[in-house]
């Protein structure tokens, strides 16, 4: 029971984080300045996923389908890490195309990871 909570956890997590990642840039920059952080934290907060989901489908508990949705947010997150320094701004949020396609890729990867996951719990 244990093993299950943790994982219902770690999909909940994901899906929380890929929902701030998704977001449109105003919810983002909200985010942001409510918590008192910088734009970095939201791929930072993704990259925690990361590490985890790496360590899910070496003990079998995440499928490679689903790490592969994953992983294509990660490429997207990179994109976004290797920009100039001006990326980290609020206003690159709103502008950049390297974080709208973090936000793409973070849309179909929740939407996947969700429809798979539902499926595994109605089994």
């Amino acid at each position: 029971m244990t093993g299950d909570r943790k994982l219902a956890d770690f999909r909940r997590w994901a899906l929380d984080t890929l929902g701030l990642l998704s977001a449109d840039p105003e919810k983002q920059v909200e985010c942001l300045r409510s918590s008192g952080v910088e734009a970095e934290e939201i791929l930072l907060q993704f990259d925690d996923v990361m590490h985890v989901a790496r360590a899910r489908v070496a003990d079998g508990s995440l499928n490679h389908e689903d790490y592969l949705l994953l992983q294509a947010v990660n490429e997207s997150a990179n994109s976004v890490s290797a920009g100039p320094e001006s990326i980290w701004t609020e206003g690159a949020l709103e502008e950049a195309s390297e974080w709208e396609a973090v936000r793409t890729s973070s849309r179909l990867a929740k939407a996947g990871l969700g429809q798979s996951w539902s499926q595994e719990v109605g089994d």
